[in-house]
């Protein structure tokens, strides 16, 4: 049994087809292999050895930057101290301007300041006075009852407020009214027709003035009146231009007339 193994066996490793057939260039591969890993080999303890001496070299930089900070920190600083100036203190300057107004100097006996001898450079300005203009003359209607200033006869008598004719009063013609009795309650003239109207005692201006009347409420009623003896007048706007007559006996109004300013006759 054990002499059919080695005879097989023999038999086996005698047969040419399972002998390895190399090629020419087989060895050089094999060697060109071999040089590659031995380059490779070297270049990786060339790098392994550059990077433990960078490693190195890093760690004794840390070691002499910590080694120095401990230094400079363990150093007395008094000499460093001592040896430069002491910084002086800073001061800030700042600058205020005021202005003061004080009342100029009284002038002198001769109209100049203290201290001036012309009289004029110095002195305060004159005063400036301003006059209030003149009030306004007040405004009222320039009729009593039915008849108006400036009407003309014709257009009185159609009212049927003239009663009968008074006395003349030169070319005017004076008559008496409805409401005034007087034979001179009202006076007309050819060419400016009424010249003068009389009111009733009971009638009253527009701002409340009648006969009774105190002459101090004239006053304040109408402040452009204007005395005349005991005759108070007051100017009044409107066109045809007229005023008011009070006619007073120094303290209270007796009688309460309108006239128009363009009368040309005698009364």
């Amino acid at each position: 049994m054990d002499s059919d193994l080695d005879d097989e066996l023999r038999r086996l490793f005698s047969d040419d087809r399972l002998d390895v057939h190399t090629t020419p260039d087989a060895t050089d591969a094999v060697v060109r292999g071999a040089d590659r890993r031995r380059r490779r080999r070297s270049t990786m303890a060339t790098t392994l050895a550059l990077v433990a001496l960078v490693g190195s070299g890093v760690g004794l930089t840390q070691l002499r930057s910590s080694t120095d900070h401990m230094s400079d920190e363990l150093l007395p600083t008094a000499s460093s101290t001592a040896s430069s100036p002491p910084s002086s203190p800073s001061v800030s300057t700042f600058t205020s301007t005021s202005i003061v107004t004080v009342n100029p100097p009284a002038p002198n006996s001769n109209g100049s300041t203290p201290g001036n001898n012309n009289g004029t450079t110095g002195a305060p300005p004159p005063k400036q006075t301003t006059t209030a203009p003149p009030p306004l003359p007040p405004s009222e209607s320039s009729k009593v009852g039915k008849l108006a200033l400036a009407m003309t006869e014709a257009d009185a008598l159609k009212t049927g407020a003239l009663v009968e004719p008074g006395t003349p009063a030169g070319s005017c013609t004076t008559y008496a009214t409805t409401s005034v009795p007087d034979g001179d309650a009202a006076v007309i003239s050819p060419a400016n027709g009424i010249v003068r109207l009389t009111f009733p005692s009971f009638a009253k201006t527009q701002r409340g003035i009648s006969a009774g009347s105190a002459v101090a409420d004239v006053k304040t009623a109408y402040p452009t009146a204007t005395q005349s003896g005991s005759t108070l007048l007051v100017q009044m706007a409107g066109t045809p231009k007229w005023s008011y007559v009070f006619e007073t006996d120094g303290a209270t109004v007796t009688t309460v007339r309108m006239r128009l300013a363009a009368n040309d006759c005698s009364v």
